[in-house]
């Protein structure tokens, strides 16, 4: 499922309307509208941000959670990956992201960029788009992946990608508070659940699943020694599987 403004939703890259619980109110009217009366959630990177906004907010509609390259948009991990932290590992890549914003402003990049992903100028919008958007794709596998780099010379798809993402972070993922999803773990406790983990995820780094890990010990922690965030990396995809798997047999098990 992609969120509004995202893939074929029109408008294209549209920020009107579009805010953590307006994207929790489409996943609850999509179930309604499918007539399943309780389903398993799987989210990754920051569909593990929305798979425990939803499940927090509707735990009784959830069976199952899977998720993977655990975010959740703290000020800690947006400063790591857009204030310097994660350029230690990847100065090559951080460079010409950093080099499109002058210095009298960098001292925030997420709004440098929000000022520029939402100019009056297609062509800023553009630049900025692809700056940002190839950031995060160089950074996303243990190995390079070209074929995912080169994602960010499409500005059609990179300015969907990087406005909707800057436009969540720059708003702290519209949540009354930085720990609020770590705050309401009480909610989901009952709810068979597996966090698979990169060791070497640069993009959202393991403190962040660590800390859910601490905040939920009944759930299923898997760490993946030789991956960083993709999914699609051989030892998170067999976690996946895995888990997945292990939830189908739990729903025949308990199948009345």
């Amino acid at each position: 499922m992609l969120q509004r403004g995202a893939g074929k939703s029109t408008p294209h890259a549209c920020l009107e309307n579009n805010t953590t619980w307006d994207l929790i109110d489409d996943i609850e009217k999509l179930r309604e509208h499918l007539k399943i009366p309780e389903w398993q959630v799987f989210g990754g990177s920051w569909g593990s941000t929305l798979a425990l906004a939803y499940s927090e907010s509707h735990p009784d509609k959830v069976t199952g959670l899977v998720l993977r390259g655990i975010f959740l948009l703290r000020k800690k991990e947006l400063d790591w990956f857009y204030q310097g932290g994660a350029a230690a590992i990847y100065p090559d890549a951080w460079e010409p992201f950093r080099d499109l914003i002058p210095e009298k402003e960098r001292e925030s990049f997420v709004t440098a960029y929000h000022r520029r992903l939402n100019s009056e100028d297609l062509e800023i919008q553009y630049a900025a788009a692809r700056a940002w958007t190839k950031w995060e794709m160089m950074t996303a596998h243990l190995l390079p992946n070209d074929e995912n780099i080169k994602r960010g010379d499409d500005d059609y798809f990179s300015l969907a990608f990087a406005r909707i993402e800057n436009h969540y972070f720059v708003n702290k993922g519209f949540f009354p508070s930085d720990s609020f999803l770590l705050d309401n773990v009480d909610k989901i406790r009952h709810i068979n659940t597996t966090i698979v983990q990169g060791r070497y995820d640069v993009c959202c780094p393991m403190m962040s699943a660590w800390d859910l890990h601490k905040a939920f010990p009944e759930a299923d922690f898997k760490v993946v020694p030789n991956a960083g965030h993709s999914a699609n990396e051989p030892g998170i995809a067999a976690e996946l599987v895995a888990a997945n798997e292990k939830l189908k047999s739990l729903a025949k098990k308990n199948k009345p």
